[in-house]
């Protein structure tokens, strides 16, 4: 089990299409944290032999439609795969509104996420309210939104609640997300092939810039 982050985890998103596509997790050895196993893209995520993946280097996410899934599938399903994987130890992303849905789901030590694609009429005080509902008990906590009026503002406003909240803007800007990471956020997704999101960065060029500004930082300006 991961235990609550220090520093920024780097995820690479791959779209699982077929059992074929797992093998492709070998090739971001030594350059993530963790691979986040996009299922929803799958017909049957179920039929994926969990059991036999190295627990502690994936993260399962089986998007809901609605918050940018790419297809759709039953919340039955839903449901029987996230106790399966809660049963496993494995660490999978849960959106809260599906959490708020169905009562009985496990989000502790887990990704708890909201995705705003659509942001008129949205009241982002109750946005606020939920990070801090959820923060106590979920390993981290991730708000994703498209831009909007003063929306850096608002998610760096949502770092300051704690040092387990992760945030990005759906941006055709991938350098905002590496900027929120420097400001604390708590996830920073790339790429190995297509990305699945807008702004994310291949992960290859993503680890170059954060080892390079992770190299030139090490020391401390001592004041005159």
């Amino acid at each position: 089990m991961i235990k609550k982050p220090i520093k920024p985890l780097l995820v690479a998103a791959l779209p699982i299409t077929s059992l074929n596509d797992l093998e492709k997790i070998n090739s971001a050895e030594g350059l993530v944290d963790l691979v986040e196993l996009r299922v929803d893209y799958m017909d049957n995520p179920l039929i994926i032999p969990y059991e036999k993946l190295n627990r502690e280097k994936i993260l399962v996410t089986l998007r809901d439609f609605t918050e940018g899934g790419v297809k759709k599938h039953p919340d039955e399903t839903k449901l029987f795969l996230l106790k399966k994987l809660s049963d496993l130890g494995i660490l999978y992303d849960v959106e809260i509104e599906f959490v708020e849905k169905h009562r009985n789901v496990n989000y502790e030590d887990k990704i708890a996420s909201i995705h705003v694609f659509n942001t008129s009429n949205v009241d982002w005080n109750i946005i606020k309210e939920k990070v801090k509902k959820y923060m106590d008990k979920a390993l981290i906590v991730k708000i994703a939104t498209t831009p909007f009026p003063g929306y850096r503002a608002y998610l760096a406003s949502l770092l300051e609640l704690g040092d387990n909240i992760a945030v990005m803007p759906m941006s055709t800007n991938p350098q905002e997300r590496i900027a929120f990471t420097l400001l604390g956020s708590k996830l920073l997704y790339c790429c190995l092939e297509k990305p699945t999101a807008l702004g994310q960065i291949k992960c290859s060029d993503v680890k170059l810039v954060l080892d390079m500004i992770s190299k030139h930082a090490n020391y401390v300006i001592k004041p005159f």
